[in-house]
């Protein structure tokens, strides 16, 4: 039996994410080796409300800002931002 390693990680959705996907914390398996960016996919197909908010939202993995491209791993947190204003 040949099964392809996965990792799994926790996503926190703040603010407008939270809305349009209707959770505030969402948990995903993906294959190992992912990215943000194969992530963010699968969020969007989960949630394709989400897909209007990506160019908009910071990206933080275990609480630094980070790419698309940053990699993922297993047990990481990764959390959708919505954007900051202020004076």
């Amino acid at each position: 039996m040949n099964e392809r390693p996965t990792l799994t990680i926790t996503v926190l959705l703040f603010a407008q994410a939270r809305e349009r996907a209707g959770t505030a914390r969402e948990t995903l398996e993906l294959p190992a080796g992912s990215r943000v960016s194969d992530a963010l996919g699968v969020l969007e197909s989960r949630h394709p409300e989400l897909a209007t908010l990506r160019d908009h939202l910071a990206i933080a993995v275990d609480q630094r800002l980070v790419r698309d491209d940053a990699p993922l791993t297993s047990g990481a947190e990764l959390a959708l931002l919505p954007p900051v204003s202020g004076g």
